[in-house]
């Protein structure tokens, strides 16, 4: 039975928005299960019922607080369109017939998606324990500081890391820590002198285990090393060349087809080199293109991979490879489809936008395609996914709304229309998201309207949440042109009056977020003494803990340490607490974590829960207490995987975790199964 245990999805979302799952893969669980349509097959068993799922290698992207499990990619609770949910199918949880379903509308699906651009956790454990980590995870150079004292050496990458990964590695051939020992030494992206890491992942291509064999192929596009053999291998494996089925001794499956497109978008999106986007892209057209049938996992990743490219538009090689990508992911959007073809097609618009954002030449030919697909002008489109799709594109490709004379106005005022009158509650929603993220006066004006006015559970948190990023994005734009940046105050107090009267943990988790984004720190005292008070509402709690921590409030330190301690059995918000100490700079937080894993990380929802903290808020303090537990004989085959990706982890060299190239964004509700199915996707590995 296969365990993808170590989901990241956005893993925590693995242990934080279900209880029931842990993973090992590296993975970060992010999204919902359910929002995979039925008939695909994962290609692995799910777990039944109970408290741990081994680990995965997958990064899931989910909550660091529990995360929703609901219906298909339709209405909550609803069938999608052309999709229906039959018994037996994804979604199904219950017995009889019966589902057990969370509402996939939530708010916080979007933010465990997209929440890394705004933490900044990465640069904050890497400083010293005297700077403040107010700004500095978007100040950059500007601030005279000394970082990154605290992040692994080279040489205790070289002489201690990745020779323990290849101890690990070598030693068995156990799935879980042979997938979470590639996942984490992808996550260094450095070869040893010894040993290269092309030749550790290619070796495993040709074992004969699924989890494996898309492993290691997902692991060379993360990993990024130079290397005309990666860069072959990926292609190969990505049009199941000759070349490709002799490395798996094969056909080349489906799902390892897919995350090698994944991963071949990750490998060409670090190298500024044409020839290899060049190489990247001739794969991934060639995918998208075609006339035969493909699964639709793979035309999923392709264009996905598309997206990823990141061509450089001061090259003139590049740009003219830009407007072949452009043109490729037109013609596929544009395409008359059936509506279980129009789910691949929602991946156009956020992968367009991706590409070229909103100042490209043809960024207003865009926007004018998706506004008409919004209205409904195009016929025989009946997927929802696609007005979904393109009003999230619409949030990055448009200008400011002051006033009525504004460039874009007349798409913020149809984004305005679409949440009032649109069917469907998702692109309702998304709606709100997309007029925080344009921003201007009347947008600000409107959002505040529908966080006093609007539906306390369905509206108000995601206006909340719009007022959070507008802010936020107002706030950095001040620091990034040197200015000093003031707390907006119309739009804190109107966050915090709603505070003290909400009761939904949903939309008091809301407010607590977009409070944080607004860095709003007169909140802090209301926001504490809930923390304090209704702990036991755990996904609430983590939530105003980040709050707290985005806020930069000092002052909450001792609260969250609280809350953390106090929390060891209740994975998600452990893991929440951990993060926000991290991010407020609280270096005693890892060694309070180093002390519990030899301690109390014997039960494997605690080390899960333990491990994956240190892998996110870690230091180089950290690596021995991993390697301790990752040598320890007397654990079990997942705790030992869970202890070798956070030690991977630690020594990531990337400031955004990987997977943020692909998560940011997305229309996670236009999943396929290796996309994101809570258990076996690409982003639920950690």
């Amino acid at each position: 039975m296969h365990h993808r245990t170590l989901t990241c999805a956005l893993g925590v979302l693995a242990i934080t928005l279900s209880s029931s799952l842990l993973s090992a893969h590296g993975g970060l669980y992010r999204g919902p299960r359910d929002t995979v349509p039925p008939g695909g097959g994962s290609g692995r068993t799910p777990l039944p019922g109970g408290d741990v799922v081994p680990p995965t290698t997958g990064t899931p992207t989910g909550p660091s607080n529990p995360s929703p499990v609901g219906p298909p990619t339709g209405n909550p609770g609803k069938p999608s369109t052309g999709n229906p949910t039959k018994p037996g199918t994804a979604g199904q949880t219950g017995h009889r017939g019966i589902q057990i379903t969370d509402d996939l509308t939530k708010w916080n699906y979007w933010w465990e998606f997209n929440k890394d651009a705004y933490i900044g956790l990465r640069k904050a454990i890497h400083q010293t324990p005297t700077t403040t980590g107010l700004d500095d995870h978007y100040l950059g150079a500007t601030r005279q500081i000394a970082q990154n004292l605290l992040q692994p050496t080279h040489d205790q990458i070289q002489n201690d890391i990745l020779p323990s990964l290849k101890r690990a590695i070598d030693s068995t051939e156990q799935r879980d820590i042979v997938s979470s020992c590639m996942i984490g030494m992808a996550k260094i992206g450095a070869d040893h002198r010894d040993f290269a890491l092309v030749d550790v992942f290619t070796k495993r291509l040709k074992r004969n285990n699924q989890e494996i064999q898309e492993t290691a192929a997902l692991a060379l596009g993360i990993a990024a090393v130079k290397s005309e053999k990666a860069l072959d291998t990926l292609v190969a494996l990505a049009v199941d060349a000759p070349a490709g089925r002799r490395l798996v001794d094969g056909r080349v499956s489906v799902r390892t087809r897919s995350f090698a497109l994944y991963g071949l978008g990750l490998y060409a999106s670090e190298h500024a080199i044409p020839e290899i986007k060049q190489r990247a892209f001739e794969a991934m057209r060639s995918v998208v293109e075609s006339d035969e049938r493909i699964n639709r996992n793979i035309k999923v990743a392709a264009i996905e991979g598309i997206g990823m490219l990141a061509f450089d538009h001061t090259d003139a090689a590049s740009r003219a490879m830009l407007e072949d990508a452009l043109d490729v992911l037109k013609r596929y959007y544009d395409k008359k489809e059936g509506v279980g073809s129009q789910l691949i097609q929602a991946h156009c618009p956020t992968a367009i936008t991706k590409l070229i954002g909103r100042d490209h030449r043809r960024s207003d030919e865009f926007r004018r395609s998706f506004a008409a697909e919004i209205r409904g002008s195009k016929k025989g489109r009946r997927n929802h996914n696609l007005a979904r799709s393109c009003v999230l594109a619409l949030g990055q490709m448009c200008s400011a709304h002051d006033d009525k004379s504004s460039e874009d106005a007349v798409y913020s005022k149809l984004l305005v229309d679409t949440f009032k009158n649109h069917k469907d509650a998702q692109t309702r929603n998304f709606a709100l998201v997309s007029l925080g993220q344009i921003g201007g006066v009347k947008n600000r004006q409107f959002l505040l309207r529908i966080v006093e006015k609007g539906k306390k559970a369905s509206e108000r948190p995601w206006a909340a949440l719009g007022l959070g990023l507008q802010t936020f994005a107002s706030h950095k734009r001040l620091v990034d042109s040197r200015q000093t940046p003031k707390p907006d105050v119309l739009v804190g107090e109107t966050l915090l009056e709603q505070l003290g009267k909400a009761k939904s943990p949903q939309l008091v988790g809301a407010l607590g977020i977009a409070l944080g984004l607004c860095k709003f720190q007169d909140a802090s005292e209301l926001m504490q003494k809930r923390i304090l008070k209704e702990s036991a509402k755990v996904e609430q709690t983590g939530y105003l803990c980040l709050g707290l921590a985005l806020m930069a409030d000092q002052r909450a330190i001792q609260t969250i340490r609280k809350t953390m301690d106090l929390s060891v059995r209740r994975p998600s918000l452990f893991v929440q607490a951990a993060t926000a100490l991290g991010v407020l700079g609280d270096k005693s937080a890892a060694q309070e974590l180093h002390r519990k894993l030899d301690d109390e990380g014997r039960n494997l929802a605690t080390l899960a829960a333990i491990a994956t903290a240190l892998g996110k808020i870690g230091d180089r303090g950290s690596v021995a207490p991993l390697k301790r537990a990752l040598f320890d004989s007397e654990r079990g085959d997942l705790q030992r995987a869970f202890a070798a990706v956070s030690l991977g982890g630690v020594a990531d060299r990337a400031l955004m975790p990987w997977h943020t190239k692909i998560s940011k964004n997305i229309n996670y509700r236009a999943s396929v199964e290796t996309l994101t199915n809570m258990s076996s996707g690409v982003l639920d590995i950690l």
